[in-house]
């Protein structure tokens, strides 16, 4: 990935801190990125980039430390708007680039780099799971009563998951190559068979049964 240029919030004061960061996304071109770090009031800046600048953007984690915060803000197209199946389809793409940049380090031996990509990795899957355990499945659940479905399934993959990136992490961080690439082929492998059933099933299917989707996809942003 090529480097993007840095937003430091941290040393403005509180009142300032929007008004730099909507400045900095309206500079931005579409495709265009900007990495933001903030103080963990994140949340609250969010809200306010929401009210202003809601269907303009996504921000994905990129580390999260107790006292500091660091986020990516990706600038959208002019009339993506923000449908169910494209905000978590784009999210998967972003999860998909992570985790080729994890692999080409590994195989060009750069262990250091490994592990950073890695860590970045599943901080934005983490964060994936999240948004769909905690936000867009029980909204599903809860208008459609479907609680042995879909939502089921993905749950149950999602620990399949889990477990393949805990052994990525461990391997990373050890500097091994070999052992990171083998447990990330095998979630590379259950990770696209499971994008493709909630791209092609379940995001069609709750657009349908929740749209307007705008005010659940605010909150779940904000998960």
């Amino acid at each position: 990935m090529s480097a993007v240029p840095l937003l430091d919030l941290t040393a403005l004061p509180a009142e300032q801190r929007l008004g730099q960061l909507v400045s900095a996304l309206d500079s931005l071109s579409a495709g265009q990125s900007v990495t933001v770090q903030t103080t963990a009031q994140w949340d609250d800046l969010l809200l306010g980039l929401q009210e202003q600048r809601w269907g303009q953007y996504d921000w994905r984690p990129v580390s999260d430390p107790a006292e500091q915060r660091t986020v990516l803000l990706v600038r959208l197209q002019s009339g993506v708007g923000q449908s169910i199946p494209a905000f978590f389809t784009r999210d998967h793409h972003h999860c998909d680039a992570l985790y080729a940049e994890t692999e080409n380090a590994a195989n060009d031996g750069d262990t250091a780099r490994m592990a950073e990509y890695c860590r970045q990795f599943l901080a934005a899957m983490t964060h994936h799971f999240q948004m769909e355990e905690s936000g867009l499945f029980p909204a599903f659940e809860n208008k459609t009563g479907m609680r042995q479905g879909p939502t089921m399934v993905m749950r149950s993959e999602h620990e399949q998951m889990r477990g393949l990136m805990r052994q990525m992490l461990q391997a990373a961080e050890t500097g091994d190559a070999e052992l990171m690439l083998k447990a990330g082929g095998t979630l590379l492998f259950v990770m696209q068979q499971h994008n493709v059933k909630e791209e092609q099933m379940l995001y069609p299917m709750s657009e349908m049964h929740l749209r307007p989707a705008d005010a659940l996809l605010q909150e779940i942003q904000r998960l």
